[in-house]
């Protein structure tokens, strides 16, 4: 995924201790997702010395006032300059110290704090009144805790939500032979009405072809290997007056809005009122706004760029 045109890599696809880790968090309320209403700051520990992940609270829920700046691992804040308002994804500049330990608002109800292990960082964690400053020391090989502190509504209390990450080492291995990967992908999305706005789901299953390769390897590959994915989407027209594919979305426009999961699921959420407003409905060229409609994903796996065939689905 990326943040401001940088990369940086989900806390759920094998982040290694230096690369740039999204703890990305959603929060959800009755079904939809929903800003909280502050972001008090979020905290790290690493979850061995920290067992249960609850021994970090105090009685009222929230971070003990007994806990040491050597049990805190790092620390973010949604703004140094402005207390509880979340950073504009614009902001986030890796080569700047700065903004290495604030709170990122990346959509409605998605937030996320970018733990840079590469990079000398330090936040200032403030809560009952310490202002300590907290070096990252985030970067070894280790289960980790991250404990967000909240206020969901205004006028409620703060509560604390525990998530969990890894940070793994880099898989380097030798062979003997070239990897003979092969994906396969699927459009798990074959019908949609128009007006929805729905998250285009494309399945990917890699598999390795060498029969001599230990099973280790292969493991390797079941978890997150796809990367820069992106995403090319186009009406398909029958009638002669107009052409036959009409791009709506294509891939430039989709290269930073393509999330891919752990088990290497491209998705891509997709608003279908935008095609009202598409310059080739404006310029009559479209055609009907239902009816067939194919996509296509071009990503990367390891040496190989991938170019799927086109996956048909229907807007009715």
């Amino acid at each position: 995924m990326q943040l401001n045109g940088n990369l940086i890599v989900d806390r759920h696809n094998r982040p290694n201790t230096l690369q740039p880790v999204a703890l990305r968090a959603f929060f959800v309320n009755d079904g939809v997702y929903q800003d909280p209403y502050d972001i008090s700051g979020v905290t790290i520990f690493k979850e061995e010395n920290n067992f249960p992940p609850s021994s970090v609270l105090g009685s009222d829920g929230l971070l003990a006032s007994s806990l040491t700046s050597s049990q805190i691992v790092m620390h973010f804040e949604a703004s140094a300059n402005d207390a509880g308002a979340a950073l504009d994804p614009t902001s986030y500049v890796p080569t700047d110290p700065s903004c290495l330990s604030g709170i990122y608002r990346v959509g409605t109800g998605e937030y996320i704090a970018v733990l840079d292990g590469s990079r000398n960082t330090s936040g200032l964690y403030t809560f009952h009144g310490s202002g300590t400053v907290i070096p990252n020391t985030a970067s070894g090989v280790s289960d980790y805790i991250d404990v967000w502190t909240v206020q969901l509504a205004a006028g409620s209390d703060y509560q604390s939500i525990i998530n969990n990450f890894s940070l793994y080492k880099d898989k380097f291995f030798a062979i003997t032979e070239p990897l003979l990967l092969r994906t396969t992908n699927k459009l798990q999305n074959k019908k949609i009405v128009f007006g929805s706005k729905v998250d285009l789901k494309i399945s990917t299953e890699v598999s390795l072809e060498n029969k001599s390769i230990s099973d280790a390897v292969h493991n390797i590959f079941k978890d997150s290997v796809v990367t820069s994915a992106m995403v090319d989407i186009k009406k398909l027209n029958d009638a002669p007056n107009l052409g036959s594919h009409i791009t709506v979305s294509s891939y430039s426009d989709t290269s930073a809005l393509v999330d891919v999961t752990s088990d290497n699921t491209i998705i891509l959420n997709w608003d279908t009122n935008d095609l009202k407003t598409h310059s080739a409905t404006t310029a009559g060229t479209m055609g009907s706004l239902t009816g067939p409609y194919a996509a296509q994903v071009r990503y990367t796996v390891l040496n190989q760029t991938i170019v799927t065939p086109l996956m048909h689905f229907t807007i009715v």
